[in-house]
């Protein structure tokens, strides 16, 4: 099964995403205080007494007792994920674009001491990427069409999984901040 496993602590903030066959233990083990959506049947093996398959059935939405762990406070910076956050915008010719025609592009250029945070970096098209090259956008008459941020923990969970079930996407939806760019309608 492609899609994962929404883990929420048992408050209802979202923590993480998990395989399917560790939503089964949690099940397994007792550990879901509350559950959300659509759930998938998960069959195991056959019983030596009666015969009869076992079956599993795990929601997509699960609330887990004692699941509110540390979490990374900044996400991983990566190029799928920067993406992601921008939409897949440029950020400075502002034309939408697939990921293999998309850089990562540092406002401020590594070479000239700038760093590779998520405030300081931001989608480019190859083009504008080249156009730009190891200068300050002011340097080469470029101007940013959005404001580059770091992304909340529920932002990031968007941005981890690339195959989100609806009514994961709707409860997502309403953790993320009023200025997130990943913000539904």
């Amino acid at each position: 099964m492609k899609h994962q496993i929404l883990v929420l602590d048992s408050g209802g903030t979202p923590q993480s995403w998990v395989k399917w066959k560790a939503g089964v233990r949690y099940h397994v083990k007792g550990l879901i205080a509350w559950s959300l959506g659509d759930e998938a049947i998960f069959h195991g093996g056959l019983s030596r007494i009666t015969g009869v398959q076992s079956t599993v059935a795990v929601p997509s939405i699960i609330a887990v007792r004692n699941a509110g762990r540390e979490i990374r406070r900044v996400p991983l910076l990566t190029n799928r994920s920067l993406f992601g956050r921008d939409l897949h915008i440029c950020g400075y010719c502002g034309v939408k674009f697939p990921a293999e025609k998309l850089t990562r592009d540092h406002i401020i250029p590594v070479s000239r001491n700038g760093k590779d945070v998520w405030s300081n970096c931001v989608t480019a098209c190859k083009r504008c990427n080249n156009k730009k090259d190891d200068r300050l956008p002011e340097e080469c008459c470029m101007e940013l069409v959005y404001v580059p941020y770091v992304p909340d923990r529920n932002e990031a969970l968007l941005l981890q999984n690339r195959n989100i079930l609806a009514g994961q996407m709707e409860f997502l939806n309403d953790y993320l901040p009023k200025h997130s760019r990943l913000r539904l309608g």
